[in-house]
């Protein structure tokens, strides 16, 4: 008779603890979600990074390609004076 009066208290205690079950998966459920959205808000700014780096690399490699052409112009120049130098030179040793 005992074990029958019981019931109904273990009713109480197992339905009591399905809404803790409940309650927690609820809690871990919406945990989940704002990972979900906290990785899709990483995911796109490691895309904007990712795509302003890729542009600063476009930028640097642009630069570049000016710099050696810079530096070509130079030594053109370089070897230009050079000429013209060695030119005044000669009319200076040929005045003399």
């Amino acid at each position: 008779m005992t074990e029958a009066s019981n019931i109904p208290s273990r009713v109480d205690r197992a339905e009591n603890d399905i809404i803790d079950i409940k309650l927690a998966i609820s809690a871990l459920i919406s945990t989940t979600e704002v990972h979900q959205r906290n990785i899709e808000t990483m995911n796109r700014n490691i895309e904007g990074m990712f795509q302003i780096m890729t542009q600063s690399l476009q930028r640097m490699e642009a630069m570049e390609s000016e710099i050696r052409d810079i530096k070509t112009e130079i030594r053109g120049l370089q070897t230009e004076n050079r000429r013209m130098l060695d030119i005044l030179q000669q009319r200076n040793s040929d005045d003399t």
